[in-house]
């Protein structure tokens, strides 16, 4: 950690690794609820996490190890430039992965056949590379006591996949969210009015997609959910989107 009068600094690194994690996934007929653990040495050879068809081998429980390791490096920063003017930004890489060799439960029994794409894969929502930042600017007005807000903050994130099985349809490509917000403040802050934007720039993307309950892709070769080079090819995918811009006032006072 670095502190002076205008700036700061840090920076940090970690690793976790994590046993029995437990995971729910929606695989278009019911909800499995499973622990994600590894192997060191899988029964049936690594062969069976490289087959889409199978579920992962099994593992004799003195075997039987962590599966999912996050690690990765963060940085902050804050600097105030001028008086009444204040910038942050952040910089996080993590990777947060399956082990290459994957069971489920601590007793060493193999996966479900829906998580078969796990192996060796970052986990779902958990994007490589995630920058952030912030822009704070609040003048005073005269000598009358009041003062002026203006205030943007961004996030931009990396490819990452929405779906916990992780089937290749269910990828989201890496995008930006601009958030802003304007007002007028009172003495003390006392009382202030506040114009806001939440996706100012209203970007479209995927919050969670998952298999559709019951309802299965065209059957011949030339369908496009007839692809046998993805899991899951014949299935029919929904999302659940996320917001688009949303605006409004806001008041605010103190009693």
């Amino acid at each position: 950690k670095l502190s002076f009068r205008n700036f700061t600094f840090n920076v940090s690194a970690f690793r976790q690794d994590f046993s029995n994690f437990q995971l729910n996934t929606f695989n278009g007929t019911v909800f499995l609820v499973q622990n994600i653990n590894g192997c060191s040495n899988l029964v049936g050879g690594s062969a069976a996490d490289e087959d889409l068809s199978l579920a992962t081998g099994t593992c004799a429980p003195g075997d039987v190890t962590y599966g999912v390791r996050s690690q990765g490096v963060e940085l902050e920063a804050s600097l105030t430039p001028a008086p009444y003017v204040r910038v942050n930004a952040g910089l996080t890489w993590a990777r947060t992965k399956y082990r290459g060799d994957l069971v489920g439960r601590d007793t060493g029994a193999a996966l479900d056949p829906a998580l078969r794409v796990l192996p060796g894969h970052l986990m779902s929502n958990a994007p490589e590379i995630v920058t952030t930042g912030s822009f704070t600017w609040t003048p005073p007005i005269g000598d009358s006591g009041l003062s002026g807000l203006f205030y943007a903050d961004a996030r931009m994130m990396g490819d990452y996949n929405t779906g916990s099985d992780l089937f290749p349809q269910k990828a989201q490509d890496g995008f930006a969210l601009v958030n802003a917000r304007i007002g007028l403040r009172g003495r003390d802050e006392k009382w202030a009015v506040e114009l806001w934007a939440q996706n100012l720039f209203d970007k479209g993307y995927t919050q969670v997609a998952f298999n559709s309950p019951f309802q299965e892709g065209g059957t011949s070769t030339g369908t496009a959910f007839a692809d046998p080079q993805y899991p899951g090819g014949r299935q029919i995918f929904s999302q659940f989107l996320a917001e688009p811009r949303t605006y409004g006032v806001t008041l605010r006072g103190k009693f």
